[in-house]
């Protein structure tokens, strides 16, 4: 598994003067997912972005249009998710399991259901920031934004330097509770980690607009 690619969401704020984006870590194989959501953090080995929205499961109706295809593709996910769920009877604490279920049902927008897993791969590994700053962004996505930011903290904790995590705290700060604040360190701490991030100027403009704003939060 490789843990230094990074994949980046760029979707949509509903939020004063921030028309940005929020931007997900991955911590296998990098995407982008052109929808308002985060995108799965810890075990995107293979399907990427084709995993289906749907219902119960991560894998649901593809819609049509794919032909045979899509069946195949259907096929392939469904084999993928009962190994999986194999895996984890055998071993409750499989790691690798665990975090590509979490973030298949996030590919689907299944955010409790992804949420689960990552609570369950923190158990055995409570430093893993990747999947913890994941978590993260599954609970921002279900409206819990001070619990997401409660989640950045912690893994900030674990890892100051971490600068993905950073960036969504600062994001999350911003456009959930205009704090601008928060925003202004974790944005500049992104700056001292990774001063060639080519979306800083972007975000700085959109925080400087906010703190110019009315009702602007002080902390």
């Amino acid at each position: 598994m490789n843990k230094d690619q990074v994949q980046f969401l760029v979707s949509g704020i509903l939020f004063g003067f921030l028309v940005g984006y929020i931007i997900a870590y991955a911590v296998h194989e990098p995407k982008v997912v052109q929808q308002a959501a985060p995108v799965p953090a810890a075990g995107n080995m293979g399907m990427g972005q084709s995993v289906p929205q749907a219902g119960g499961s991560p894998a649901g109706d593809s819609g049509g249009g794919a032909g045979g295809g899509s069946e195949r593709m259907m096929a392939q996910v469904f084999q993928e998710i009962g190994a999986l769920k194999a895996a984890l009877e055998k071993d409750p604490k499989d790691i690798p399991a665990l975090l590509r279920l979490a973030n298949m049902y996030h590919d689907a927008r299944k955010f409790e259901e992804a949420v689960q897993y990552y609570k369950r791969a923190l158990e055995v590994r409570p430093k893993d920031v990747d999947a913890r700053t994941d978590m993260g962004i599954c609970l921002y996505e279900m409206g819990m934004a001070d619990d997401a930011i409660a989640q950045f903290r912690t893994s900030l904790s674990y890892d100051p330097k971490h600068w993905q995590t950073w960036l969504n705290l600062g994001i999350v700060a911003l456009s959930s509770k205009n704090d601008t604040r928060t925003a202004t360190e974790a944005f500049g701490k992104v700056e001292e980690l990774n001063p060639g991030f080519k979306d800083l100027p972007m975000l700085k403009d959109a925080l400087k607009k906010a703190s110019a704003g009315p009702g602007r939060q002080a902390s």
